[in-house]
């Protein structure tokens, strides 16, 4: 029997769903050995401090490394050098990149070796200088993971990467629903006949927080009644804040900086809302979705993967938040529909979306990529 491939993973962007990806892929790709860089505290972003505690839960080995989030930043010139010094202590079979810090150092620290190198994305920006580097990063790339059928699409049609380099390997969750950390209507104080239309997202230029916020007003003018929570913080909390003003919803959109096990309160919620201008494989979705809470998500990569377009929820337009809020007050106004597509939402993530088929498919690419290579 053939021992653990030992993998090698590099990530910078220690927050988010990056972080959980990561997190579920020491847990349930267990039939390898997992390493792990990632940074103390993610410079210039959020660090979700709960991800160092639970990768070592996982079993897995985690080596600290100060990384930046610019890439040419000196502080990643002396995390490339210690990269490579791992790659000689740790002797990985696979070194896995997440995200383009991560998939950065992985790559250059790999040239000169024959390490496989995996790299996942975690969403694909299109902004030209990124797509210059990636295409030279593609040449050092064995496996270009993409976490959604679109993502893959994408990957391929920017030429980051061959079509027989790509695996689509979509994000999953754990089917069964976790328990709610609080009672958001009673914490928010929102009345129990009013409805409560939510998200989970950073304030990031990625998730279009501001065209949340107008579609948000949108729904208010059609459901007066309605009471609004945006649970999520970042970058762009001045600029959410005044769009909050701007569009006379203070006291009727409310914001949750952070919520551990933000997830439990999905089921809370009547209608789930995701304003992004692109994704990779979003998992706020499909954590509603599992809830039986229906979902209207922007028509853009990744999140176009998550639902069958009225059949477990709806898409609209991205940058287009007057039909973001017209299919939201559209499920509040119909709760047969708003019934129906969360039962939609619920059968398409237990067939589509288990975090353990994902895990089982990461281990069978290490497991081949690690057979492949000579004298193991």
């Amino acid at each position: 029997m053939s021992p653990k491939p030992r993998v090698l993973h590099v990530m910078e962007a220690l927050e988010g769903g990056t972080a959980r990806h990561l997190v579920d892929i020491a847990t349930h790709a267990d039939e390898a050995q997992h390493h792990v860089v990632v940074p103390a505290a993610r410079v210039g972003g959020l660090t979700d401090e709960t991800a160092v505690p639970c990768l070592r839960a996982a079993g897995a080995q985690v080596h600290l490394l100060r990384m930046h989030r610019a890439p040419w930043s000196p502080v990643n010139v002396l995390a490339l050098r210690r990269v490579r010094r791992l790659l000689q202590t740790v002797r990985p079979d696979i070194v896995h990149g997440h995200s383009s810090i991560g998939g950065l150092l992985a790559r250059v620290a790999t040239i000169g070796t024959d390490l496989p190198v995996v790299y996942t994305a975690n969403g694909i920006t299109g902004v030209r200088a990124g797509v210059a580097v990636e295409r030279v990063l593609g040449r050092r790339t064995t496996r270009f993971v993409a976490t959604s059928a679109s993502e893959a699409e994408l990957a391929v049609q920017l030429g980051l990467a061959s079509p027989t380099q790509v695996a689509v390997i979509p994000n999953g969750i754990e089917l069964e629903i976790p328990a709610a950390p609080i009672d958001l209507r009673a914490v928010l104080d929102v009345p129990p006949e009013a409805p409560l239309v939510g998200t989970i997202a950073r304030l990031v230029p990625q998730k279009a927080p501001e065209d949340f916020v107008a579609a948000c007003a949108v729904v208010a003018g059609l459901v007066p009644s309605v009471r609004f929570v945006m649970v999520g913080g970042g970058e762009q909390e001045a600029l959410y804040e005044s769009a909050v003003d701007a569009a006379g919803l203070r006291g009727q959109l409310h914001r949750i900086p952070s919520l551990a096990g933000a997830a439990g309160v999905l089921g809370q919620l009547d209608v789930f809302a995701l304003s992004s201008r692109f994704e990779g494989g979003p998992y706020a979705p499909l954590e509603a979705m599992r809830a039986g809470t229906p979902v209207v998500l922007t028509d853009v990569v990744g999140s176009r993967d998550a639902v069958e377009h009225g059949v477990s929820g709806r898409l609209v337009p991205p940058g287009d938040p007057l039909a973001l809020g017209q299919a939201v007050a559209d499920l509040l106004l119909n709760p047969v529909e708003r019934r129906r597509l969360g039962e939609g939402g619920r059968a398409r993530v237990a067939s589509q979306f288990d975090v353990r088929s994902m895990g089982a498919s990461l281990t069978e690419l290490y497991g081949a990529l690690a057979e492949g290579r000579p004298g193991r």
